[in-house]
């Protein structure tokens, strides 16, 4: 994109010396003439640049996601498991330890999704981890079992709670609404937690052998 950036630059910038060019000295018919064209071939490629380089912004706002922690499991018994959620750079110091049970583990929290034309211009999804969950992928086991959470922020979020009463009446705002992804516990591997413009995305990658944390020592 910066490469884009700079060729379009490079093209107005010579479109302009060339009519400059063709003002300061008017005389010769053919040469002005080569000039004016040379000054409008380079703005044409000058335009055709500056749009594609809006398409590629455009592309990059709404696909662009943003690190939001680091989650590695270890199964303690076949219903329970020990989850640790270290947050990406600006966020808590130290990773966090909390025991689940079940088979999967979710994280969710509120998400304000701006309108399309301000995620044009830069401006990100609003967004708050709350809970950590553990749940169980059937349903009858899920039933029978109390649920698992562990809070990531105290109570509610009261800056999510005003932009989602508020938002039927801002322009600005598209939806406010609580988004959750969920994957299964697999000790084997990283979980990294992302937020997008419309929610929260969990991409699972093979942990590295010092990263695996081996299970607990039977008795």
């Amino acid at each position: 994109m910066a490469f884009v950036a700079v060729a379009a630059i490079v093209m107005w910038a010579m479109s302009l010396w060339w009519m400059v060019s063709v003002l300061r000295n008017p005389r010769g018919l053919i040469r002005a003439i080569r000039r004016v064209v040379a000054a409008a071939i380079c703005a044409g490629v000058g335009l055709l640049l500056s749009a594609l380089l809006v398409l590629l912004r455009v592309g990059d706002a709404f696909t662009e996601r943003t690190l939001v922690a680091q989650v590695t499991t270890r199964r303690l018994s076949p219903e329970e498991f020990e989850l640790t959620y270290q947050p990406a750079r600006g966020g808590h110091a130290s990773p966090i330890q909390v025991r689940l049970r079940g088979d999967q583990w979710s994280i969710s929290g509120g998400i304000v999704k701006w309108h399309p034309w301000l995620t044009t211009l830069g401006l990100k999804s609003y967004h708050k981890p709350m809970r950590l969950s553990g749940q169980f992928s059937r349903v009858a086991q899920q039933q029978v079992q109390r649920p698992t959470v562990y809070p990531l922020a105290p109570d509610l979020d009261l800056i999510w709670q005003v932009w989602y009463r508020a938002a039927p009446l801002l322009p600005c705002v598209e939806a406010a609404y609580g988004s959750s992804a969920f994957v299964y516990v697999e000790p084997q591997m990283v979980h990294e937690i992302y937020v997008t413009p419309s929610g929260y995305l969990i991409i699972t990658r093979r942990a590295k052998p010092s990263a695996v944390v081996p299970p607990p020592a039977p008795g």
